[in-house]
C-alpha cells in the first residue's frame, strides 16, 4: 500500500480547515439571520438585473485576466489574450474547487510556467504583482468614491472605514513610487528587510516584481487602471444583485457600495476560507448594517436585523455570479486535469510566499 506524502496530507489537512471554518461562519449567520432569510420567497427577484450583475462580473473578469497578461508580456514571455483567457477561466474553476492547499492564481502561474521553465521565478512574480496592483487599485477606489457627493454620509463606524481606504491607497502609492527607484530597491535597507524571517520573503519577491517593470511605468500604470476598471466592475456587479434580491427595501446606493464593500473583499482575501466563504458574507453584512445606521439614524433593532439579513443574501448572490462563471472555468478544468495536476505539484514545490 503507497503512502500518502506528507505534502498531500498537509494540504488534505489545510483544505479540510478551511472547509470547517466556511461552515462555522456561514452555520453562524444563519443562526443570526434564520428568521429574514426564510422570508426571500416572499419577494420579488428581478432576474433582468441579475443577468446584467452576471454580464459585468464576466466584463470584468475580462480586464483581470488582460492586466495579467500585460504584466506577462512586459516580462518578454509570449502571452495571447486567448491564452490568458483560458487560464484565467482555469484559475476561477480552480478558485471553486479548492484543488489542494494552492490557490488559482498559482495555478495558472505554474500552467503558464511549464513552457517557460527557465523563468518560473518571472512568472510567479507577475501574479504576486498582480496581486498587489489589484487590491491597492481596489483601495483607490473606495477612497475616490468616498469624495461623491451622491454618497451617503458615513456614520462614526463607517468613517473609520474610510479612513483605512485612504491610508492604504496613500501608502501603497507611496511605496510603489518608490519601489520604481532603482537606487531604493537595492538600498542597504531592502536588503536588510529581505533577510527577514517574517515577511522577509514576501518583501524579496516584490522586489523581484518591481525591477522587471523598472523603466517600464507604462507597464505598471496600465495594470493599475485596469485594477481600477476591474474592481469598479465588480463592485458594480454586487450593486445590481443588490438590486436584483432587494426590490422595495432599503439598501446602501450605488456610491456608498463602492465606498463600503472594499474593505469586505480586502478582508475575505485574507481570511483562509476558500473563496473567502462566510467571511465576505459576514463582512458585506456588517456594512448593510451600518449603512442603515447612516441613511435611518434612528433605526429600529428590526431593521437593523433586516438590514444584516439583507447584507447576508447579497453577498450569496454575488458569489453566485462567481459559480456561474466558475462553472465555465470548469470546463477547461475538466479537459486540463492532467496538466492541472503537474501544475500543482510544481507549484506547491516552489518557495513563494503568494
Amino acid at each position: 500500500m503507497t503512502a500518502t506524502p506528507p505534502n498531500r496530507t498537509r494540504a488534505i489537512v489545510i483544505t479540510s480547515f478551511k472547509w470547517l471554518l466556511a461552515i462555522g461562519l456561514l452555520a453562524g449567520l444563519y443562526v443570526m439571520c434564520g428568521k429574514d432569510l426564510a422570508k426571500l420567497k416572499d419577494r420579488q427577484i428581478l432576474w433582468g438585473m441579475f443577468g446584467a450583475a452576471l454580464l459585468v462580473r464576466l466584463a470584468s473578469l475580462m480586464a483581470t485576466f488582460t492586466r495579467w497578461r500585460l504584466l506577462v508580456r512586459g516580462t518578454g514571455l509570449p502571452f495571447s489574450l486567448r491564452e490568458s483567457f483560458r487560464l484565467g477561466m482555469l484559475g476561477e474553476a480552480c478558485n471553486l474547487m479548492g484543488p489542494g492547499a494552492v490557490g488559482g492564481d498559482l495555478i495558472k502561474a505554474a500552467l503558464l510556467a511549464k513552457d517557460h521553465p527557465k523563468r518560473i521565478p518571472s512568472v510567479l512574480a507577475t501574479v504576486f504583482l498582480d496581486r498587489v496592483l489589484g487590491m491597492w487599485a481596489l483601495f483607490v477606489l473606495g477612497a475616490l468614491a468616498s469624495l461623491s457627493p451622491a454618497g451617503t454620509k458615513p456614520g462614526p463606524e463607517l468613517q473609520w472605514a474610510v479612513w483605512v481606504l485612504w491610508g492604504g491607497a496613500v501608502a501603497g502609492l507611496f511605496g510603489i513610487g518608490l519601489m520604481f527607484v532603482p537606487a531604493f530597491t537595492h538600498s542597504r535597507l531592502m536588503h536588510w528587510l529581505t533577510t527577514w524571517r517574517i515577511g522577509g520573503r514576501i518583501v524579496k519577491e516584490l522586489m523581484d516584481s518591481v525591477q522587471m517593470y523598472q523603466g517600464k511605468p507604462q507597464i505598471v500604470i496600465g495594470a493599475a487602471l485596469l485594477g481600477l476598471a476591474g474592481h469598479f466592475g465588480f463592485l458594480t456587479s454586487f450593486y445590481f444583485c443588490a438590486l436584483s434580491l432587494h426590490h422595495g427595501q432599503i439598501i446602501p446606493g450605488f456610491i456608498d457600495h463602492i465606498v463600503g464593500l472594499p474593505l469586505p473583499e480586502a478582508l475575505s482575501a485574507a481570511v483562509p476560507t476558500p473563496g473567502g466563504v462566510g467571511a465576505l458574507e459576514g463582512a458585506v453584512a456588517w456594512f448593510y448594517q451600518q449603512a442603515q445606521k447612516s441613511l435611518v439614524p434612528d433605526s429600529t433593532q428590526e431593521q437593523l436585523a433586516t438590514a444584516l439579513s439583507n447584507g447576508v443574501l447579497t453577498a450569496l448572490g454575488y458569489r453566485l455570479t462567481s459559480f456561474v462563471w466558475g462553472a465555465v472555468g470548469v470546463v477547461y478544468y475538466l479537459s486540463s486535469r492532467q496538466e492541472i495536476r503537474r501544475a500543482a505539484e510544481v507549484a506547491e514545490t516552489q518557495p513563494v510566499a503568494a
